[in-house]
């Protein structure tokens, strides 16, 4: 599915177009809550889709929207932190070897790459912060995860049922 700009709102439903040409449209964001407007998801097919091309639509958009969120959602300290499985695993390698003295503050951290593309680097004086940047990053992937599940196991797709906008169920 494609994410289009511009939807004053929610628009869910499978939408007759043309003769042989459907919409479905899924979903409602903003990129920042002071825009006036936000997005959709929409996909165009050339048939009637199916409820099970319906379903992997939907469950795609959602995986892939969960899957950027996690990845590029987590702001700390006014940083975009880009959240990969090996930082949170570096994060507690470092915060065992200071512990253990193998490790000195102050410490300067890669915390990944910014959606920008540029390099994120922070200097830590002391492990109350590092470990507060590790526990946050566990809290975000959770958070993350948690509303991915409602979202998938919410899914209705009565209102695709129709083909003629949102069907009244």
């Amino acid at each position: 599915m494609e994410k289009i700009y511009g939807s004053p709102g929610r628009q869910d439903g499978l939408y007759k177009i043309g003769r042989d040409r459907w919409e479905l449209i899924y979903g409602f964001g903003k990129d920042s809550e002071d825009d006036e407007t936000g997005w959709n998801w929409r996909q165009r097919f050339d048939h009637r889709p199916a409820a099970d091309e319906i379903r992997e639509c939907i469950t795609g958009a959602i995986r892939e929207e969960c899957a950027r969120r996690l990845h590029y959602g987590l702001q700390w300290r006014g940083m975009e932190v880009e959240y990969t499985e090996s930082l949170k695993s570096d994060l507690t390698g470092i915060l065992v070897a200071v512990q253990g003295g193998l490790m000195q503050f102050p410490l300067e951290v890669s915390l990944g790459v910014s959606s920008d593309g540029l390099p994120i680097v922070c200097r830590f004086e002391d492990a109350r912060d590092l470990g507060e940047l590790a526990a946050r990053l566990t809290a975000h992937a959770a958070q993350v995860g948690k509303e991915e599940r409602e979202l998938l196991t919410g899914l209705d797709l009565g209102v695709y049922e129709s083909g003629d906008g949102p069907a009244a169920l």
